[in-house]
This record gives structure tokens, sequence and C-alpha cells, in this order.
């Protein structure tokens, strides 16, 4: 079935063959100057549109034919040239030309309102007149515009400082208007990139402000990946995606480099700036930064080179896929600019401005949790219950004990059976589920989605090398601790640590295992904290004791396995 036609949808005629070619054209030329309109001609006859067929399949003969053009497009432009030549405007399921697509809220006060748009092209424009205002009012006191993308909404936001009464929390965030899909559309973010160049010319350019936030979505959008490879980065990644920037001292040997910064714009700008800051004076040098003109993407700076990277975590049930590109050099080209332009914007530094970049992996409960049988048949029977017997006392869902349930099920029975030890009831992975470590590549990208540490160690390990790998990953658990209080603002320190202090930690750990002839793997775990004497206890409200969160398991084993 034509899955760009459906029941109650008004199909549209089939348009000539002419006027095919015109659309096809007009599209094709933006993206490759010197096609040409017969040209156009040609690939239309040569596909062959037929009325009411898949635009999937019509992609890839358009797809195909462009290329006897020297013509190479994605799999998106593709479905939107295909769905050109059926007479539609553009690629959307079972939708006709008129239907809102978006949703844009805002939250300043003066104009609380919903406003409808028809596709990000139409979004574009209501932007730029939204911020407009936001700018006239003063409402964007840091000259920040902060994007934060989830799978169903992109969340605008901007960073205010602190008052003195709530100095010691630091700088906090003013929600400032939301996008939704108002149609269940999975690709819904295909558009996003075109509007958010537009924001960014007009806020940045013109000196207002940074559009923080969108170099991981262009990149992401601009991926030439194909849609139905596992691995593939597409636009709708960027929930799951973020900039890199690694010190890479040696090219030809990938263990000289080491991280600087992970997440947006910003945070990675300032942290290059923080690692080059004299120890003291805190004074930074002056900055000569270049690009090479040949070979892979990356900073020159001062003499050093500094590879930009956007890394993309692909979620799975225990070990995500990791997907990490170094950028190239129009790219590193196009974000040297963007820190000029920041730097003219904001002056000295841009401390004030940082925060953490929110990614939708392990950002908050799954839907189901695998969980321990045998641990779970324990307690029931601690309880004196059987499977039916739990269901049927607390008037539960009527589920069957699988291993598979759902996370509110899980709560719920954590609360009803008083468990002390709630982390035990979720299931441990194999080691075949885990991934080994052999660099420290995987627990980087990691770490910063963890707060806790857990670990497997051989039954049999000498007490020698058994007590220094403890050791060893107490210190790596205790530097997590840390560098999670610092970012919550609950420890203060009198001068600012840069990121690369934390980021060798990882390696740290995995050189020691190797040196006492050992190997690491690595996957995540749900970990839930208590909340008992951290949280205030409300008279007569039942509070939930635990506060969701994840762990880093690691399993150590003898040798190569």
């Amino acid at each position: 079935m034509n899955v760009l036609l459906s029941a109650g949808r008004p199909k549209h005629a089939q348009i000539s063959p002419e006027a095919q070619a015109d659309a096809l054209w007009k599209y094709v030329q933006a993206m490759a100057p010197r096609f040409a309109l017969d040209a156009a001609r040609d690939v239309v006859t040569r596909v062959s549109p037929r009325p009411g067929e898949d635009p999937k399949a019509l992609a890839k003969r358009v797809r195909a034919a462009l290329q006897a053009y020297r013509v190479s497009i994605k799999h998106t432009n593709a479905l939107h040239a295909a769905s050109l030549l059926a007479g539609f405007t553009s690629w959307h399921r079972n939708l006709d030309d008129n239907t809102n697509r978006l949703t844009f809220t805002t939250f300043d006060v003066d104009l609380a309102r919903e406003s409808h748009f028809r596709s990000w092209e139409d979004l574009s424009t209501g932007l730029r007149d939204w911020v407009d205002r936001l700018l006239s009012r003063g409402q964007l006191p840091l000259g920040v515009l902060v994007l934060s993308f989830g799978i169903h909404a992109v969340s605008l936001s901007t960073p205010v400082p602190a008052t003195e009464e709530d100095e010691a929390q630091g700088n906090q965030s003013w929600p400032l208007g939301t996008i939704t899909s108002s149609v269940e559309d999975d690709r819904w973010l295909e558009g996003a990139p075109f509007a958010f160049e537009k924001l960014r010319r007009h806020l940045e350019e013109q000196g207002h402000a940074v559009l923080d936030g969108y170099a991981v979505l262009r990149l992401c959008g601009a991926s030439q990946d194909e849609r139905d490879h596992p691995m593939a980065v597409t636009v709708t990644d960027v929930v799951n995606s973020e900039l890199v920037l690694m010190r890479e001292d040696n090219e030809g040997d990938p263990n000289s480099s080491y991280e600087i910064a992970r997440g947006d714009e910003l945070r990675c700008w300032h942290q290059l700036e923080l690692s080059l800051r004299n120890d003291l004076t805190n004074d930074l040098p002056h900055l000569q930064i270049t690009i090479p003109v040949e070979g892979a993407g990356a900073w020159h700076v001062n003499g050093n080179r500094y590879v930009w990277a956007v890394e993309t975590l692909k979620p799975e049930a225990y070990v995500p896929g990791r997907v990490n590109r170094q950028i190239g050099i129009a790219d590193c080209e196009r974000l040297l600019h963007r820190y000029y332009v920041a730097k003219r914007i904001h002056g000295k530094d841009f401390r004030h401005h940082e925060q953490s970049r929110h990614i939708d992996y392990l950002g908050g409960p799954p839907a189901t949790y695998r969980v321990d049988l045998h641990f779970l048949l324990h307690q029931l029977n601690n309880a004196g219950l059987t499977w039916e017997g739990y269901i049927e006392k607390f008037n539960a869902e009527p589920l069957p004990m699988e291993r598979e349930l759902p996370v509110g099920f899980v709560f719920q029975l954590l609360e009803n059976l008083k468990i002390e030890q709630p982390n035990q009831v979720f299931a441990k992975p194999n080691l075949s589920e885990m991934e080994r470590v052999d660099d420290d590549a995987l627990l980087r990208a990691l770490v910063p989605r963890v707060d806790h540490v857990r670990y497997v160690m051989p039954r049999d390990l000498d007490d020698v090398r058994s007590d220094e790998l403890r050791e060893a990953i107490k210190e790596f658990a205790e530097s997590l601790r840390m560098q999670k209080l610092i970012g919550a603002g609950a420890l203060k320190l009198d001068d600012e640590l840069p990121h690369l202090v934390w980021a060798s930690d990882a390696n740290e750990l995995r050189l020691v295992a190797e040196s006492l002839g050992l190997v690491m793997y690595a996957a995540t775990v749900p970990h839930l904290h208590s909340t008992k004497g951290i949280l205030p206890e409300m008279p007569g409200i039942n509070a939930w004791p635990w506060a969701f969160g994840n762990a880093l398991m690691l399993r150590v084993v003898e040798g190569a396995q």
C-alpha cells in the first residue's frame, strides 16, 4: 500500500510527466546546480512513476537514475523527490498538505500561547518573530538560547544568572517554549535543521545570542547514511548524540589522544579554553586557531591538534551501539566561525553558560525492566505469597511472571513487598551481553549517563591482585561521585577543574586491569538510590523512597576471553 495514501485521505491526481520533470529539476538543482531540466525529463522517463506507487520503491529508482548524472542524494532526499513525482509537496506519511504537523507552545508570560504550523519551513518564520519578542523584552539575559531534543519534543530554554539567595545552586534554566509533533510521525525532525539554521543566522550573525545545541542537530541531519542500516545516523538520532573534542598529540597514534570535552558547543568551547588556561594566573593565552586544508578535519590551536567528532549512542538492552565520526574540514570551519561569533557576543568567558547536554539514552526509566526471577520468587516466598497471591492481595495488574515486566509494575512491587535492597531485583547481564573494554571510548561515553559503579571479579583471584583491582575501582567510583556532586552544585571548588581531569579515569582503570592480566567487560544496569535522609519527610505523604539512576556494571575476567 502506498504509505502516502490512507483511508480518509484525499488522493492527489497524477501530474503530467512534464510537471514531474519540472518539480524534480527544481528540487535536485538546489543540491546539484549543474543538474539540467533535460536530465530531469530523462530521469522521469527512466523511473516511470506509477499512480499510487509506494514512494519507498520509487525513491530507490530515483536514486539509481540520478547516479547516471553523477548526482548522489541520501535516502531522505530521494523519498522527498519521489513524493514530488507523486504530486505531493513533501515526504510525510498519511497526511495531506493542509495538515498542521507541528505545535509550538511558548511560555513567556504575557504571550503564553499555542501555535500550529504545517511544516518546519512555515515554523522558521514564527521562530524568528518569537525570538525578536524575547530580545525586545530582555528574556535572553545571558545571550544563549538552548535547544534540547527529545523523541517527541524540542525544548527551548535560556540560562539565567543565579540570584544572591540561590548563588550556591549556580545558574538556573528558564523554559521558554516547546515544539512537538501534532501527528504520529517518527521522522518529524527531518525538517528541523532547515528551520534552526535560519534561526541561528538570525540570532548569531546579528550578534544577539548563541543557539546552543544546533551543531549536533545539523551534523546528524547532514549524515549520508542509509536509513535501513542498524547503525545509520539520521536527524532523529540527535536525541542521543553529542559533540566530542579530543586533543591528539600524535596523529599516527590513537593512544596519544585524550578527551577535552563532550556536550554542546558552548560547553566544548569553554572546556577547550579552560584546558589551556595558565594554572597560576588562570589567564587564557591568545589562541591561534587554524584548520588544515587537507586530510581529516581538525583545529590546530597554538600548535596542538584538536579533533572534533559527533558521537551517537544507539540504545540496546545493556550496551549501546556507539557511532563516533570525526567531522570534516568544512564542518570544522563552520564550528570555528561560530566560535569567533560567540566570542564577539560573550567576550571573555563561556563559563556562566555551560551545562551538560541531556541525551535521551538512560535519561529516565525505560518502559520495561528485565528482572531476576530467582530473587523475585525468594522475596515472594519470604512474604508467604505466590505470584498469583501477590496479584490478588495488592490488586496488581494480572501479568504473567516473565523476565520483562513494566517499570510501574516493578516499582510498585518493590514498595508493596518492602524490599530493602531493590537493586537486586534487576537481572544482571551475561558476559555475552556486555562489551569488552579494549580502550576507554565506551566508558567515556557511559560515565556521564551513570552515577554508580558495580562490579564482579573472578572468584579465584589471588589476594594481591584482588586488593589492587578493588582499590582501582574504588578510586574510579569516588571520582565519579565527585563529578556528580560538582555537577549538581552540591560541592563547590575555589577553581573550576577542566573536564580532562576526569576524562582519563576510565583509561587508568582499564590499564590497571590490563597490568594485572585481567580483562574488563562493561554494561549499564538500572540503579535505585534511597532518598531516606536526603529528601525531607512530609507528614501524611507516602513518598517514593528511591531515586532512579543507572549503574556502570563491570565484570572482570582472567586473561584474553
